[in-house]
């Protein structure tokens, strides 16, 4: 056996302990900062956050949903879970709706829709105001489901020019493949969800 043999059996421990001690570090600091952002104010970017506090509390009737929706997104409370995201919307004949484009109920994975099968209760903010509500879904097919998903194709999918074309036309990749893997798309219903914000 060559002495260079142990020295390389000692730099290979050492540069193992440092691999391994550098990953341990980065999934602690990872997991801290997902129990942080679970527990804030509202979620960050694409990160689910914890219940709303800031805003002014105002009632579902006195909210102009019309001239909001103008804006983008809006941030949503789950209060059965406590959990809350960023979600597109819109307003249709002044009534707001939030739908999940994916394969949100009957797929692999876990989705919000299936924690509002479970209480439909949520809170609202938008425009720095919070509002009690609750999600109703509206059926495949409906009237007002058809109605509802042009306006939100509409606002998203139209001629903006900005940036919500070019994360339409991603989002819609994504839900294309997603719903080929998982094989919804040879199901009879398809896997999104769109649920009108009402009053509670």
């Amino acid at each position: 056996m060559s002495a260079a043999a142990p020295r390389r059996r000692s730099f290979l421990r050492r540069l193992g302990v440092v691999v391994a001690l550098t990953l341990a570090v980065g999934l602690v600091t990872l997991a801290a900062a997902m129990f942080l952002i679970s527990r804030a104010d509202g979620p960050l970017f694409v990160f689910a956050g914890g219940p709303l506090r800031a805003g002014d509390p105002v009632a579902f009737g006195d909210m102009e949903w019309d001239r909001l929706d103008e804006l983008r997104e809006l941030e949503m409370e789950i209060v059965g879970v406590a959990s809350s995201r960023t979600l597109w919307f819109n307003v249709h004949e002044g009534i707001p709706y939030v739908g999940c484009d994916l394969d949100c109920v009957g797929g692999r994975l876990t989705r919000w829709p299936q924690q509002i099968e479970e209480d439909d209760r949520v809170v609202i903010r938008i425009d720095a105001k919070r509002v009690d509500g609750r999600l109703v879904h509206v059926p495949h097919g409906s009237d007002e489901y058809e109605a509802a998903k042009a306006s939100r194709i509409a606002k998203y999918w139209g001629d903006a020019g900005d940036r919500a074309g070019a994360e339409t036309a991603a989002h819609t990749t994504v839900v294309v493949v997603g719903e080929s893997l998982t094989g919804r798309s040879r199901r009879d219903e398809p896997g999104d969800r769109l649920y009108r914000v009402a009053p509670r």
